[in-house]
Parts: structure tokens; sequence; C-alpha cells
């Protein structure tokens, strides 16, 4: 069967076209599975793209031009509605054989990479294939592959992660996130890089990293222990005060409290903040104990807090804060509305 003969019968169905031998013929060849998930493919190609040719028309006629050329044979004027259907499915099959290798190339790539991730109120630790260690906050996702075989050992973090790379100068580790990329040789930080916080942040605890902008490409920042590099996230909604807005890149140093560095704290199940936002301890809190919490009142969240939990409840903390700042609270299984 050659494939020619595939697609007239395909395209005669398409067309109500099809005898009686050739309903036959085509159900016969679609025990094939290869054939039937061809079938299924220019099925549904031809119907979502049958309401509007005007503009494949002009495409189809150069086509038909370029192999007559080729062929050295004149082609009529006049064609069948059949010839038509013809060369749009022979277009169709051209169009799914690209597609195919595309596809087929994602799913290899899918195929050779693992995928840890965690919910809210949870956190992972495992080992990357080279011995790296990672540990992952709550509502974190880090994609790695398999094996590590390329020059460079590429991972891709959304989320918060802490991570202790083995050494390699060989094969440089870098971490992708949104904002930024990391590059590293052997060392130990902390990264954040939430989609929906106003700032990404990386933490350098031993060794030295360097830092790449997504919108700075030409840039290179370099971190030495002790040092934190702060990024604007364009792309979260702004919940800040218009004179911090303006804040794009800054480098600062991590924070202790009680002899804790407050940027890590949370492997030790830990909240600790300092002179942060209401806003910005209502994410930790939503991801650290899996609540939802919305501010009726929206000037309460520029409130600012300093605190220290290890085992406290989520409505402990909120009783201990409004101590602190007046403000009232309710709470209805997992939703909690500030007021």
């Amino acid at each position: 069967m050659s494939q020619d003969r595939f697609i007239t019968l395909i395209t005669k169905e398409f067309t109500n076209e099809l005898t009686a031998s050739e309903v036959s013929e085509l159900a016969g060849l679609l025990q094939d599975p290869l054939l039937k998930a061809r079938y299924d493919l220019f099925k549904a190609y031809l119907s979502n793209n049958q309401s509007d040719h005007s503009s494949d028309e002009r495409v189809f006629n150069k086509i038909r031009t370029k192999i007559a050329q080729q062929e050295a044979f004149p082609i009529s004027s006049q064609k069948s509605k059949n010839k038509r259907y013809l060369w749009k499915v022979a277009a169709a099959v051209f169009v799914l054989i690209i597609a195919s290798i595309a596809i087929m190339t994602y799913l290899v790539g899918i195929s050779t990479r693992q995928i840890a991730y965690t919910e809210r109120a949870a956190k992972k630790s495992f080992t990357l294939p080279d011995g790296s260690k990672v540990v992952l906050n709550a509502e974190s996702k880090l994609i790695y592959p398999k094996t590590f075989k390329d020059k460079q050992r590429q991972v891709t973090l959304v989320g918060e992660g802490f991570f202790d790379i083995a050494k390699d100068p060989k094969h440089p580790f870098i971490i992708h996130t949104e904002q930024m990329d990391i590059k590293v040789l052997g060392t130990s930080f902390n990264l954040k890089s939430y989609p929906d916080d106003p700032f990404s942040e990386t933490t350098l605890l031993t060794g030295a990293i360097e830092v790449t902008l997504k919108d700075r490409p030409a840039d290179r920042l370099t971190l030495m222990p002790s040092e934190k590099l702060i990024v604007r996230n364009p792309t979260a909604k702004d919940e800040l005060p218009e004179s911090k807005s303006s804040a794009i890149t800054q480098i600062t140093h991590l924070q202790k409290m009680d002899n804790t560095v407050i940027e890590t704290s949370w492997i030790f199940n830990k909240l600790i903040f300092a002179e942060q936002s209401f806003v910005d301890v209502s994410k930790m809190l939503e991801r650290a104990y899996d609540v939802k919490i919305d501010f009726k009142n929206q000037h309460l969240k520029q409130l600012k807090f300093t605190g220290h939990f290890e085992r406290e409840s989520v409505t402990d903390i909120l009783n201990a804060l409004r101590l602190v700042e007046p403000f009232s609270y309710t709470m209805q299984d997992k939703k909690i509305l500030i007021y």
C-alpha cells in the first residue's frame, strides 16, 4: 500500500466520497496501529482547519507549481474538489511529519528528566545524580536530568531550594530561574525564586557563585560568602509601596537572629522574619501551613513584623503578631481573612 493511496482514502472519506469497497479497504488499513495513529492526527487536523482555507490556497498552488516544474508536465488550471483536498492533506502530512519530529524530540527530552516537587506545608531532601544535596521548600519544583552527561550540570528551579553542590571544576553547575542563572563549581547557598513573590534572591553561605540576570545577560555578578543578591521580579503582582518598587537589583548581607541564618531557617522548620511586611509574612504562612490569606483592609499589608517561630500553629503566630500591631482575623477551614 503506497502512501498516496492511504492519503487518497483519507481525503475521500473527508469529502464523503468513499465507495463501499474503499470503506472496507480503509478499515483494514486502520488495523495497523501506526496508520491508525496517523489517521487520527489527519482527521483532527482536517476537522480543525476545514472552515477557512482562503489563506492556504496560494500556498498549495505554489506547491503544485513547484512539483509540476520538477516533473515536467503541465497542471490544469481547473482542479476538482478532490484534488484540492488531496493537496491540502499532502500539506497536512508534511506539517504532521515536522510536528512529529518536534514532539518526539520533546518526549525524548522529557524521558531523560526528573522532576522533584513539593506541595504546601511540605519539604523534600534528596541527592542529585552528581552527589549534590538539595532541600526543596514548600510549593517548589526542581527539574534535573537523570544523569549529567553534558559539559555543564544544568537544572531549573521554581520556588525555593537550598543547594550543597558537589565539586567538579570541569562541569560547572548551573541553576536556571525565571530572573537569573546561577553558576557554581562547588558551594552551598539558598535560592528563592517564587513566581508570585516581588523579589527573587540568592544567599551564599560558602564558596562563590556567578549570577547572570536574564534582563542583563552581559552583566555578571559574583557573590562572596554571607552576601545576598535581591532581584526585582517584574512579573509579580506589586504589593510594595511605590518607594520600593524602583529597587531592581541590590547586594546585601545575610541576616541572623539568635545565631540562626534567617534565609535558611526554613530548612530547620523555623519561621523567622525581620522587619518584613505583613503581605510577605502572609506568603510564608501560606506555604508553611497550607492556608489561604486575604486582606480585607489593604493598608494592613504594609505593617512590619519581626518574629521567630518554630512549632507554633498558624493561629498562634497570628495571635502573637496582633499583640504588636492591631488587626483582627477570622479563619474558616484553611481560609484566613485579615481585617
